[in-house]
């Protein structure tokens, strides 16, 4: 394959793979903000363990539809391991980013002075900032985590 198709692969390869990301960034989104909404959290350690929650949970979905989908690939034994072995360094990462994103919420300081003495107002600001941090950890943990899946997991040189 010359380098010009290898680039419009890569490039097909990683729009696929956002479209993956897309959608489980949609599933980690629904269950933080159920788990935030029925708890009152929207900030601190108890944000790691949710997010341990959220990234178990669309793990599995994630790999059979880059699997099958992104990478078209009949991935050789164990890669399911290296998969969920990069999954939870990511989950690790993407949890402590979020702790470290929502513990200073920058949206209260912003209109602290202006409207917000309301106790409801400050609790959606709250969620608000919440959903902009997961937001923030997708794009930047999703770039890195479809670098080592295409150059390592779902490697078709490395599989061969």
């Amino acid at each position: 394959m010359n380098n010009k198709n290898k680039k419009k692969q890569s490039l097909a390869q990683f729009v696929k793979y956002s479209v993956v990301g897309a959608s489980n960034t949609l599933i980690e989104i629904s269950i933080l903000n159920i788990l935030s909404y029925t708890t009152g959290i929207t900030h601190g350690i108890t944000l790691f363990f949710f997010n341990m929650i959220a990234f178990s949970i669309y793990s599995v979905c994630g790999y059979n539809l880059n699997k099958k989908f992104t990478f078209r690939e009949t991935s050789p034994k164990g890669a399911y391991l290296q998969y969920a072995s990069v999954l939870f360094f990511t989950m690790i990462l993407n949890s402590l980013l979020l702790v470290l994103l929502t513990s200073r919420n920058p949206l209260i300081h912003l209109m602290h002075n202006h409207l917000i003495h309301n106790q409801r107002h400050i609790m959606n600001l709250n969620h608000l900032w919440l959903n902009i941090s997961m937001i923030i950890n997708s794009i930047v943990l999703g770039i890195l985590g479809f670098l080592v899946n295409k150059f390592f997991i779902f490697n078709k040189k490395k599989t061969h």
